[in-house]
């Protein structure tokens, strides 16, 4: 009898870290046009943010159906303990989903954790989730220091163009004009005081001076003592991200992880987005 994690796509996490672990990953769907298909498939992410960037579609994400929960949850064994680590509720139902089919396989043992966030603060609990796992800890210790790690995440991320949350309904026409005009880069986040939402952090002026602003913030927090864990993640800008990358390990001392995010959290947010994720 074992615990198995299972997640959901907008984790990124490597292929070698899913192998490694024997992660489940559940991925959420995308349209785009006239073709739906799983994040993931079909596309590489520098092929789909190409399309995105050429072509005046826009696309919609969706959960997982019912039936990919059930296809995972059946990889597994009767007796087994399933844990599930999805992206937050308020951007998805996913985890609610997964919580539809736990009734399905009363042979197993199936906790459905909604990680209040996504992308790299997701994967830092999932990851934590399974060397937990690893070291032999029991279901109850690990689902206490998942609850300990949203208490403390942050995922602070600058958008570079205004088009992207326009096309997706979070801005006005007027709003991405004045914007576009002034160079303004709004710095959102999500932490457990946004309860998993995306809210704005501050309205900056150049991308330059946003990028400052994040660096600034992460140097005094570190001060603080209030970082365990930081990771960089980008949507199709490696250059930029490398930069970043740079700046956050000259003052944590220590090589800090970059994590590519796909199309569903970056047809949302554009190519060109990038932040940091910690704990």
């Amino acid at each position: 009898m074992a615990i198995v994690v299972v997640t959901d796509s907008t984790a990124y996490l490597p292929q070698a870290v899913i192998d490694s672990y024997r992660i489940k990953v559940v991925p959420l769907n995308v349209t785009l046009g006239m073709e739906v298909f799983k994040e993931g498939t079909v596309y590489s992410n520098r092929e789909y943010y190409r399309r995105l960037r050429s072509e005046k579609i826009f696309p919609t994400t969706s959960q997982p159906s019912t039936g990919d929960f059930y296809e995972a949850f059946s990889q597994t064994d009767p007796g087994d303990t399933i844990l599930g680590i999805f992206i937050t509720s308020k951007l998805s139902g996913t985890a609610h989903t997964a919580e539809m089919v736990k009734g399905i396989f009363p042979d197993r043992r199936i906790f459905v954790v909604d990680s209040r966030c996504t992308v790299l603060a997701m994967a830092f609990q999932v990851l934590r989730a399974c060397e937990m796992v690893k070291t032999g800890f029991a279901i109850e210790d690990i689902l206490d220091e998942l609850k300990r790690i949203q208490s403390r995440f942050g995922i602070y991320f600058i958008v570079d163009d205004l088009e992207y949350l326009f096309r997706g309904g979070r801005l006005s026409r007027v709003g991405k004009l004045v914007g576009n005009i002034l160079q303004i880069k709004p710095i959102l986040f999500i932490s457990l005081a946004t309860q998993g939402a995306i809210q704005v952090y501050d309205k900056v002026r150049t991308k330059i001076r946003a990028l400052e602003r994040i660096v600034e913030d992460f140097r005094r927090r570190l001060e603080k003592g209030l970082i365990e864990k930081v990771g960089v993640c980008h949507v199709d800008c490696p250059e930029d991200a490398a930069h970043l990358q740079a700046r956050i390990e000259a003052l944590w001392g220590a090589p800090v992880p970059v994590y590519e995010v796909g199309p569903v959290i970056g047809s949302h947010v554009g190519p060109g987005a990038m932040g940091i994720c910690y704990y």
